[in-house]
């Protein structure tokens, strides 16, 4: 049962807390089964006139403390049971961001983000209800049928209970053929959820393309459709839901019918006290509670079910990147590649192929090549983004995975081609790389950038939002902004992935001019301008992931190759611009 699975541990810690709630629903459970006791003893009590004036007094005052008994127990059981439950899901969803976290990004390339969003929102939501309310429903349900089962057959007469009982299997046979149909729709409409989340997600990421190819209606209707599909999924959820109360009342029908004629019997035979036969009825009245408690739970359990299973298959996900080192690495240290070949996961063509670097430390490497030549995935490589089968790649002469992963990837500043900003300010999503850093340290990060004057103009300065992934600025700016950021960081190794590619010529001068100026950094920097990298100490030459040229920008001129080839081109593009 994935459900047990995925919160066994979580009892187990909380133990304590299950407990305490469970003997407090004892309690409650206790005092609900004397009130109909009393009031059945009164009532006979009265009929014999043994009862005086006083007498029913202390009875009143006793059934008063009984619920003021019942008060204190069911706070508790409230505070103890429902606290404990929204912690699961507290854990849950620092347990499925961690586990998100540690996957390499083809898990991503597979999945979708409405999906996953799906999974850590209303999945864990299931599962968290099946851990506080199930787990009421469940024991609260099944003590307080046992003790009445046990006050009907012991305290009052067993032929009259297990009349009353016999149409209960039958209701347990309808629970059985709900529940598994419950199940079953929960996570069609779960998945249907997750399609219509993720369908949300992409409309609202491209929002702005919709409206240019004047796609909105279309896009509204599909959405509708798919709002509609999951409606229905849930309303037959829903639908199935409602037939446990039918088949409740059924069945207490029945009980209450059996429990007429045959008590009357019984008390016109003198086998029963009239005080014992509605002490009986109360009794029976009480049941209701357990029926509805049972269906509740099956319930419950059966969406968090469905929820546990769609989480299961995100935890279960092999990590392919270990995180087994015991090393920290050092401030400076020279970087050395040896890739015979890698390929990527499902890939059939390796993506890179006798690579071999040696890098010193405070060097500039540039690295250049067409399209697909595997120049991102060398930098995927040294952030251990994927894992190397064949091969070493070697930081101050030691393997990337000997090195604990976070203190590695510390080592880098990273600038990705699609530069990610977040929906905070400007100086937020500078400092994210150093949170330390000071307003004036943030200005001098962007001034590098060539972002002085853009800053100038923003209203708010620092302040100003920048919007969901940077909406609100140019490709450029956000280039210079992420650059910005890694020029912020303590990292002592850049890595620039086709940084300056939404730049004009004159800022390229600039950020080259600011590039070449560092000290005490190693920089790689991937670039399809060839401009980007003539300042570098050594540039490598990719072709279809084999690297075919290396050497300074005038000794690759000089060599007549590739380099040369795409340097002229790119001088004549510009010439005739």
């Amino acid at each position: 049962m994935a459900l047990w699975r995925l919160l066994r541990d979580f009892f187990l810690r909380q133990r304590r807390a299950y407990g305490t709630a469970i003997l407090c629903l004892l309690g409650v459970g206790l005092l609900n089964l004397t009130l109909p006791w009393w009031i059945g003893k009164a009532i006979d009590a009265l009929r014999a006139g043994e009862l005086d004036q006083t007498g029913l007094l202390w009875r009143v005052a006793l059934i008063v403390a009984v619920g003021c008994g019942l008060y204190v127990l069911r706070y508790q059981w409230r505070v103890r049971l429902f606290g404990t439950s929204y912690q699961v899901g507290v854990e849950l969803r620092d347990a499925f961001f961690a586990k998100l976290a540690r996957l390499d990004p083809g898990f991503f390339q597979s999945s979708r983000t409405g999906d996953l969003l799906a999974r850590a929102t209303q999945d864990i939501d299931a599962v968290e209800t099946a851990a506080g309310e199930g787990v009421l429903a469940s024991f609260d349900g099944m003590l307080t049928l046992l003790l009445v089962l046990l006050a009907m057959f012991i305290g009052i007469d067993a032929p009259l209970a297990a009349l009353a009982l016999l149409p209960f299997p039958f209701m347990a046979w309808g629970f059985y053929r709900v529940a598994r149909r419950v199940q079953q729709r929960f996570g069609l409409a779960l998945a249907g959820f997750s399609a219509l989340n993720d369908r949300t997600q992409e409309a609202l990421s491209g929002l702005r393309m919709l409206r240019q190819h004047a796609l909105i209606e279309a896009e509204l209707d599909d959405f509708d459709a798919r709002a509609r599909s999951v409606a229905k999924a849930d309303y037959q959820v829903q639908r199935t839901e409602a037939r446990y109360e039918p088949i409740i009342f059924v069945a207490l029908s029945l009980a209450t019918l059996l429990t007429l004629v045959m008590g009357s019997w019984r008390y016109l035979d003198g086998h029963i006290t009239l005080g014992q036969l509605t002490s009986f009825s109360l009794y029976l009245v009480q049941l209701i509670w357990p029926m509805f408690a049972i269906g509740w739970c099956f319930n419950l359990l059966q969406r968090g079910e469905a929820g546990a299973r769609r989480l299961e298959e995100v935890f279960a996900v092999t990590e392919r990147i270990r995180d087994e080192g015991t090393q920290t690495p050092p401030d400076q240290a020279d970087l050395s590649v040896y890739i015979p070949a890698f390929t990527y996961p499902q890939a059939r063509q390796p993506a890179l192929q006798d690579v071999v670097i040696d890098l010193p430390a405070g060097d500039t490497l540039g690295i250049v090549g067409a399209t697909g030549s595997g120049k991102s995935t060398l930098l995927r490589l040294l952030l251990r983004q994927f894992p190397l089968e064949q091969g070493c790649i070697r930081l101050g002469g030691v393997p990337l995975e000997d090195y604990r992963l976070g203190d590695l990837r510390a080592q880098f500043a990273y600038v990705p081609q699609d530069p990610f900003l977040f929906a905070r300010t400007l100086g937020e999503n500078v400092a994210l790389s150093r949170p330390d850093a000071t307003a004036g340290e943030i200005r001098e990060a962007l001034d590098a950038a060539a972002f002085g004057t853009d800053l100038a103009g923003l209203p708010q300065g620092l302040d100003t939002p920048v919007g969901e992934r940077g909406l609100t600025l140019s490709g450029g700016q956000r280039q210079r902004v992420a650059l910005a950021r890694a020029l912020l960081s303590p990292a002592p190794i850049l890595l620039l992935d086709d940084t300056l590619s939404a730049v004009d010529t004159a800022t390229e001068a600039r950020l080259l001019k600011t590039l070449a100026g560092l000290q005490g950094r190693t920089t790689l920097i991937v670039s399809h301008r060839l401009s980007a990298v003539q300042h570098a100490d050594e540039i490598i030459v990719l072709d279809q992931g084999s690297l075919v040229e290396r050497g300074r920008h005038g000794e690759l001129l000089a060599a007549g190759g590739l380099y040369a080839r795409l340097w002229n081109l790119q001088q004549a593009e510009e010439a005739g611009q």
